[in-house]
């Protein structure tokens, strides 16, 4: 049995080293554990977990968040005046990225043999002057 804050590690360390944080148009931000720095105004990539349950093979979710900032009017003018536009352009960049580094083989991410990652669904959800893509991952362990 592995707890919840294991089971983030482990996504942790995987994405730490993954092409989502060495590709060139990487985010900006910190990889996160629960939460992020507070006012952060960075791409931040933020991990967390709803839980596991205890039975021998365990199951639970884990959300993986990336954020990005609106877009700037004073950069893009025909916006308007307000900053609630999102930046679909690099909300698709990084989602697609973070897909790519989470669907591992037929869609599922393998983790020596006894850990799998697969994603259920993606939103993008508002907060304040950012926007976020939101992957629901299924989390399974036989550990």
């Amino acid at each position: 049995m592995i707890t919840s804050s294991e089971a983030v590690d482990i996504l942790y360390l995987y994405l730490k080293g993954s092409e989502l944080f060495s590709d060139p148009k990487k985010p900006t931000g910190e990889l996160c554990k629960g939460d992020r720095k507070e006012n952060s105004k960075l791409e931040d990539v933020v991990i967390n977990t709803l839980g596991l349950n205890r039975s021998p093979v365990q199951s639970g979710f884990i959300y993986l968040n990336l954020y990005v900032k609106n877009l700037d009017p004073l950069r893009v003018p025909d916006i308007g005046s307000g900053k609630n536009m999102r930046d679909t352009a690099r909300l698709k960049y990084l989602s697609k990225l973070a897909q790519k580094v989470l669907e591992g083989d037929n869609g599922e991410l393998w983790i020596n043999q006894d850990v799998c990652f697969e994603i259920e669904s993606d939103t993008i959800e508002e907060d304040g002057d950012m926007h976020y893509a939101s992957f629901k991952i299924e989390f399974t362990t036989i550990k």
